[in-house]
């Protein structure tokens, strides 16, 4: 399965030419690159608007620009101004480190090493970072003094364990506060809430939210999120934008067909003491023994196992997964495991489609697998997965992280093989019934595309705004 080149018209008709506007939209997101899910919100977002209105101008505000930039063709502006662990890598804001062997920088590390000179190093460093910040407020404002929309869209938006509170509820405080200032509006579209336990977070996410003319969430939870920091964040629930990602049918002779399944797992790095912001060695390390002893069992039964991620860090661990192995495998059994080394949204489709099942954690590689018609078991992490089941009403194959055990996995997985042929037909209605949702939306930001500020009122207050990812309706076609 492929990215259409074009988003067909005959699949949903576009705002007719004369609501076009020609506008300057900027979509900000913290996403660098890296997460393959993040990809696919952007691509899913960036055809449809040009669907709308084929001479839209596009730029992204990002993590990584230059990364960003060359995935999705267009202008990317960068999001923060300082590094932050597990948001922002320095490699990113500071400049290229110089010879530290060279004279300069040996004769300035002796004098910071003075006892009088030392007490300046941290303030110094503070005062650095408060400049950096000063000059990217003001080249962030210049920026959108150009632009007619600030679209904030996607997951991790309202989330505050990335990067603490100073990542992105501070960039998104900032940014939104900063459109308004510079007379463009702001939308938050099908956006996703996670943690924010902090005050300083609530406070920051509290402004972000207050700026917006038209708020949807991804969620019911992350509704009730936004509603709790706000109760004037009133916006419909919408499904992920992800579902809206334009792909060409897969004809029957593309698919996969082998005498033996072949499944892909993609493990994720939940809890590493160094890869993940919550650390959970104990869980962690749990979860890989019980990965490892159910990839074992399927090798076991000639079963072909192809191991692979869709975000980082995930692939930073696929040796350790190795270690949980089952360590009497013959040459022959390990020749059944494979690693994919993915690093493009092209790329995880089309690793998608030679599957015939996948084992999954991540929010989106499991809504991916779903968009290409794969049966597949969910080890949630988070209550966005839990979430995305129960809507799909895949329940049944979702377990939890935190007490997930191997022969659990193993009896799901073998109920899953034998409902596997009724699953597609279940899916088709709801995914159905979330396209017709995700079009009213996007007339909805193609109607804010083409009017002017001061004509835009609170659009959630509008009935085209009663939107709901309920998927009651789409039961009763069934």
């Amino acid at each position: 399965m492929k990215i259409s080149p074009d988003v067909a018209a005959t699949e949903h008709n576009a705002a007719p030419s004369q609501q076009t506007s020609h506008a300057r939209v900027a979509l900000l997101t913290p996403y660098d690159g890296g997460n393959l899910g993040d990809a696919a919100i952007q691509e899913a977002l960036i055809r449809n608007l040009r669907r709308i209105d084929p001479a839209v101008q596009l730029c992204g505000v990002t993590l990584r620009p230059q990364k960003t930039s060359e995935a999705h063709q267009i202008p990317c502006f960068p999001l923060a101004a300082n590094p932050l662990p597990f948001y922002l890598d320095s490699s990113e804001t500071e400049p290229p480190t110089p010879n530290q062997n060279s004279p300069r920088a040996l004769q300035s590390r002796r004098l910071f090493r003075l006892p009088v000179l030392s007490l300046f190093r941290k303030p110094l460093r503070a005062l650095r970072r408060l400049a950096r910040e000063f000059h990217h407020i003001i080249q962030s404002y210049v920026f959108l003094r150009s632009v007619d929309l600030l679209l904030v869209a996607g997951g991790g938006q309202l989330d505050e364990e990335w990067g603490g509170t100073w990542g992105h509820p501070f960039a998104l405080m900032k940014w939104t506060v900063l459109a308004r200032l510079a007379g463009s509006p702001v939308v938050f579209l099908s956006v996703g809430g996670c943690r924010t336990a902090s005050r300083l977070t609530r406070f920051f996410l509290r402004i972000a939210l207050s700026t917006a003319c038209y708020r949807s969430y991804r969620d019911q939870g992350s509704q009730e999120i936004a509603l709790a920091i706000y109760p004037g964040a009133i916006g419909p629930v919408v499904p992920d934008l992800a579902f809206s990602l334009p792909l060409n049918d897969v004809s029957p002779d593309e698919k996969h067909h082998s005498a033996r399944p072949h499944v892909g797992v993609s493990p994720i790095a939940y809890g590493h003491p160094f890869l993940w912001p919550t650390r959970g060695p104990e869980d962690y390390k749990r979860y890989m023994e019980q990965l490892g002893a159910f990839i074992s069992s399927l090798v076991r039964q000639s079963i072909s196992v192809t191991v692979f991620s869709s975000a980082n860090p995930d692939d930073q661990i696929f040796s350790e997964l190795w270690n949980y192995l089952d360590p009497a495998f013959t040459t022959e059994e390990l020749q059944r495991i494979t690693v994919s080394n993915i690093n493009s949204l092209a790329g995880l489709l089309e690793a998608l489609q030679s599957f015939d099942f996948v084992v999954a954690s991540r929010l989106h590689g499991l809504l991916l697998s779903f968009l290409s018609n794969k049966p597949s078991i969910a080890i949630s992490y988070d209550r966005k997965v839990q979430c995305l089941m129960d809507d799909l009403d895949q329940a049944p194959y979702c377990l939890d992280i935190r007490s997930i055990r191997s022969h659990d996995l193993s009896a799901v997985f073998a109920t899953l093989r034998s409902n596997a042929h009724l699953i597609p037909g279940e899916l088709q209605a709801i995914r159905e019934h979330y396209n017709q949702l995700l079009e009213v939306q996007y007339q909805t930001v193609g109607r804010i595309m083409s009017l002017g500020l001061h004509k835009i009122a609170m659009v959630n207050n509008s009935p085209s705004a009663s939107i709901t990812t309920s998927n009651t309706a789409a039961k009763q076609g069934k």
